[in-house]
């Protein structure tokens, strides 16, 4: 395991990217979940991503790993950051908004920074970090108990759905530093197959027949395969492998305000009170963690 490295202006620059890019994919999951079963959805954007990946891979004749260790790790990471965490936010956005969902994925710091505290011997957690994300942690519970408050049931286990993707997605980012020798390409493009395959007895036991595709459904579907899926993969890897996971689970505190942003220009709709609320204290959380003692 590689040792990681200071963050550079190209680094944040990277993350502000994956951010918005991630920040968008909200708004097609929304659009492409009123037509679509979600199981369909997250299929699709990682078998189309894993596709659209390989053509990279074969034009610059890049070749895949052949030892059974580093397969193996791929199929965990291919499970954990792609099929579950994709199924799970597209199920979940069934019932919450893109704002709301990408606020709940600010949970993803404090998962961060106890698992990569006692598994890494890199990132280690001091008390001020340790402060700021159980204040930005503050957040989250505040939407989780406003919709069980109101017996929002659906709503409620919409947001429940998010914890377990970020879940996933932080356990993933801590595997991804077991095979930073590989290439970022080979690496993105090999989970993307384990994860497509890991899918494929799901998707069978759908009935195809009572499926209705439309042009409004398969574009925001081809558009989250191949930007927020595969292209925000490579930023990501690259991220993880050379600053690591608690640099990189930043990006969860900025994803919420893209996501208002595109929300506010493609759906006119802003978050309730309690959504403002739990975004003022996840980014209180963030500066928190910024401080130094």
């Amino acid at each position: 395991m590689k040792t990681i490295q200071t963050p550079t202006l190209s680094d944040y620059f990277g993350l502000i990217l994956l951010s918005a890019i991630w920040g968008s994919a909200f708004i097609a999951t929304e659009m492409a979940v009123k037509n679509l079963p979600p199981l369909y959805i997250a299929f699709g954007r990682i078998f189309l991503a894993s596709i659209f990946l390989y053509g990279i891979i074969h034009l610059k004749k890049l070749s895949f790993p052949r030892d059974k260790k580093t397969w193996v790790y791929l199929i965990f990471i291919g499970i954990l950051n792609n099929s579950m965490p994709f199924y799970l936010i597209t199920w979940g956005q069934q019932y919450i908004s893109s704002s709301t969902a990408s606020i709940m994925l600010a949970i993803g710091p404090f998962i961060a920074l106890l698992l990569s505290h006692y598994i890494t011997h890199d990132e280690k957690f001091t008390v001020l970090k340790l402060i700021g994300v159980i204040i930005g942690f503050m957040g989250v519970f505040i939407l989780l108990g406003d919709e069980f408050l109101n017996q929002r049931h659906d709503e409620f286990y919409g947001e429940i759905a998010m914890i377990f993707a970020t879940i996933g997605y932080i356990s993933a980012g801590l595997l991804l530093r077991k095979v930073s020798y590989l290439p970022t390409l080979v690496c993105s493009a090999s989970m993307f197959i384990t994860a497509s395959i890991s899918m494929i007895p799901f998707i069978l036991y759908l009935p195809f027949q009572d499926i209705q595709f439309h042009t409004s459904s398969l574009l925001p579907v081809l558009y989250l395969a191949i930007v927020p899926t595969a292209a925000a993969s490579l930023i990501r890897i690259r991220l993880v492998q050379k600053v690591g996971v608690q640099f990189m689970s930043q990006v969860a505190y900025l994803i919420p305000i893209f996501a208002i942003i595109w929300s506010w220009i493609f759906f006119d709709t802003l978050p309730k009170q309690a959504a403002w609320i739990a975004l003022v204290l996840v980014l209180l959380g963030l500066f928190i963690r910024k401080l130094k003692r």
